[in-house]
């Protein structure tokens, strides 16, 4: 990714009016009517200066959006085509899917099926026959002088004719009305790894939506954690509401409990505070080598003695 303090010759922590008048100077410096070598480097500068002039854009390149697989700002970087324009492509296809304590625990392979749109199998996802737009010679964008002397820049905007795609459709897609693209519904088995967490996402590339000037783009999967099974995730531990009923209680006596390794025996100790958890450590989930914890919950849902547990009760109370 480029270093736009670098190219304006300041540090992150300048004003808008430093990065103003850095962007002055050198855009005096290495302009085209005054440095004939200088056209590249000037493009460089007003790139620049877009991003950290504006403080939305300055504030996701300072601070990427963390993701699963890549960085959504790298590929807004990249979306500049060699005349500082941004390049509109496909936005991301985002959907939701729902994952487990116990499933984030293991790792699954999950089927998901979700509605996309394809490309046209009748036109190849063209739309229809085109023809080159005379107006901007298939560029897809035209030239225009903005501001005087040596502040004049060189902006690239979409052609009004062809709406930045270069080209005319001159006889639409019978099957796809020229939009080059139909709906339909996919489905895909996809890979969630180990210890995710609610809010993670993950990115799979090219099995979004069509477009046809751009092709496929990317698929976003944002995981919902669903708390189910009395199981909850809580950063790196694993919480578990055990039901109990009031004899295993006063009795003290092992309780089994569900875990995703296998069932564990847990012996409840006398004189248990009920609003504090029963911890198993290094039982919960693992990451960067260090496990976390399984803590256990006991929840009374049976406060009646059945004939069995007075009679237990009776030969505990007479030891």
């Amino acid at each position: 990714m480029k270093d736009y303090y670098k190219i304006l010759g300041i540090d992150k922590k300048s004003t808008k009016d430093e990065i103003k008048k850095a962007y002055r100077t050198l855009s005096k410096k290495y302009h085209p009517d005054i440095n004939p070598d200088g056209d590249e480097m000037f493009k460089e500068i007003a790139e620049a200066y877009e991003v950290l002039s504006d403080d939305k854009k300055r504030s996701q390149y300072d601070n990427p959006i963390p993701f699963m697989g890549s960085n959504p700002f790298e590929d807004f970087i990249k979306n500049f085509n060699n005349r500082g324009q941004r390049v509109n492509k496909v936005p991301y296809k985002v959907i939701k899917v729902n994952i487990t304590p116990i499933e984030s625990y293991l790792g699954v392979k999950k089927s998901i099926t979700y509605q996309t749109n394809i490309s046209c199998e009748q036109c190849s996802g063209s739309g229809g026959k085109k023809e080159v737009c005379k107006t901007c010679d298939g560029r897809g964008n035209t030239v225009k002088k903005v501001g005087t002397g040596f502040f004049t820049q060189i902006i690239n905007t979409p052609c009004e004719r062809c709406n930045g795609k270069g080209e005319i459709l001159i006889d639409a897609c019978f099957n796809c009305g020229g939009s080059g693209k139909k709906q339909n519904i996919t489905q895909l088995s996809i890979d969630i790894p180990k210890n995710v967490s609610n809010g993670d996402s993950l990115k799979i590339n090219g099995k979004g939506d069509f477009d046809s000037r751009y092709g496929y783009s990317d698929l976003v999967i944002h995981l919902v954690m669903v708390d189910t099974d009395g199981f909850e995730k809580i950063n790196n531990d694993l919480v578990y509401t055990k039901k109990i009923n009031l004899s295993e209680l006063i009795l003290n006596k092992d309780v089994e409990l569900p875990h995703p390794d296998g069932k564990l025996t847990l012996k409840i100790p006398y004189n248990v505070e009920l609003i504090k958890p029963l911890r198993l450590k290094n039982k919960g989930y693992s990451a960067n080598n260090i496990k976390g914890d399984f803590y256990v919950k006991l929840n009374i849902v049976n406060n009646e003695l059945n004939d069995n547990d007075r009679v237990e009760l009776l030969e505990w109370l007479n030891k």
